[in-house]
């Protein structure tokens, strides 16, 4: 019996489109080479790059950091040529332009080790369709299970919900708009078409058909007048007309741009004045890491988890506070508020603050109320004693 021919599932690339309705050389132009998308792609992966990754360990009172061979492996050095930054830079900016990024563990057979997680280049990926559910990786010819690789996926597609769709169909028209704008502003800039000044004279045109011969009447005007000296010339010989050629401004080209330009950071839930347009919010900054950073921050941690930790008290994270941004008196009267109600010690929050911890005493003490008594010595505060046990000579004085 034949077996039945696999079918492959629809390889995600770039977007492309054609250049044959807009003001654009001949050829076609991927979208992963727009400046506008490049833009937003690079500080989303840089963001997320930034951001310690931590291993951490579920515990009956909390969740505690884990700090061993597998952690500094995946924080410090992944592979042995590159270092977290670059590393989970890859990821998601392949992530975010091909919607899908697979990297390959490779694994010690005497220890069992991970020695080496290799990033394979998102144009030489594809997926291939199981007639009976399920999926096989192809990476330059070599095939893999989907255990055996590590798979980030965005934007999963309905049809295929294993292969990730990326941002390209969002950005199709508006990043072509940016495009063609961007052609039109750059043709409008070159052309030779905006005289300021136009000169008619009373000479026939044969005088006046070669450019010596217009030279030659220019300046007999021209260079016998100092700059800034009026011209003297006979009423009706000449006539000068200034021109006022259109500007960007008259075509509405940079108001179209940047409303394009917000289109593009509003599709990948970016605030656009980090892509240039309007002034910086810190609100919507923070939200923004909160939203569009937490997510792709997500898709990797969780992935990390899924597939390269065994025991099922652990998980990765990214530290997310990192990234927000607070000014210093902020900072300084939220580690205040905590110490003063037990949440941290003093030495807890210098390292808040980006300060190294001191070797004083009571520095490493949880305390809270006035003079920062210790927790455990709450309940020994004379106030919330019994009034009959501690003020009772004090009482039978008064009663007198």
């Amino acid at each position: 019996m034949r077996k039945k021919r696999q079918r492959d599932a629809p390889q995600q690339r770039a977007i492309y489109w054609g250049g044959e309705n807009f003001i654009l050389p001949v050829g076609y132009t991927p979208l992963s080479k727009n400046e506008d998308v490049l833009r937003c792609v690079n500080i989303i992966a840089d963001m997320v790059s930034n951001m310690t990754l931590k291993l951490m360990q579920n515990g009956e009172k909390g969740d505690i950091r884990v700090k061993n061979g597998l952690s500094r492996k995946l924080d410090i050095e992944p592979n042995s040529f590159m270092t977290r930054k670059t590393f989970i830079f890859n990821i998601i900016k392949d992530l975010y332009i091909y919607g899908n990024k697979i990297v390959v563990p490779q694994i010690s057979t005497s220890d069992d080790y991970i020695n080496e997680l290799i990033p394979i280049p998102g144009n030489s990926v594809s997926f291939i369709n199981k007639s009976l559910g399920g999926y096989q990786i192809s990476c330059n010819g070599q095939i893999y299970n989907p255990d055996e690789v590590l798979h980030f996926v965005l934007n999963p597609s309905s049809l295929y919900p294993y292969v990730g769709e990326g941002i390209a169909p969002l950005l199709k028209n508006t990043v072509s708009d940016l495009v063609q704008a961007q052609a039109t502003k750059t043709g409008f800039l070159k052309s030779k078409w905006k005289p300021s000044l136009i000169i008619s004279t009373p000479a026939d045109s044969e005088e006046l058909n070669t450019a010596e011969k217009r030279e030659k009447i220019l300046n007999s005007y021209r260079d016998k007048t100092e700059a800034g000296e009026p011209w003297l010339i006979p009423a009706g010989e000449i006539d000068v007309k200034t021109i006022q050629p259109l500007t960007l401004n008259d075509l509405a080209i940079l108001d179209g741009m940047q409303l394009d330009k917000r289109a593009v950071a509003r599709s990948f839930g970016i605030p656009p004045f980090l892509i240039g347009v309007g002034d910086f919010n810190k609100d919507a900054y923070n939200n923004f890491v909160e939203t569009t950073i937490l997510s792709a921050a997500m898709t990797v941690q969780q992935e990390f988890t899924k597939k390269l930790l065994w025991a099922k008290n652990l998980y990765w994270c990214f530290n997310i506070e990192s990234l927000k941004q607070y000014n210093l008196s902020e900072k300084v009267a939220a580690v205040k508020d905590e110490v003063a109600l037990g949440i941290i010690n003093r030495n807890e929050g210098r390292n808040y603050l980006g300060m190294s911890p001191v070797d004083i005493d009571g520095m490493d003490d949880y305390a809270a109320l006035e003079n920062y008594i210790p927790v455990e010595k709450l309940g020994e505060q004379n106030k919330l004693k019994w009034a009959g046990e501690t003020n009772g000579t004090q009482t039978d004085s008064n009663s007198n």
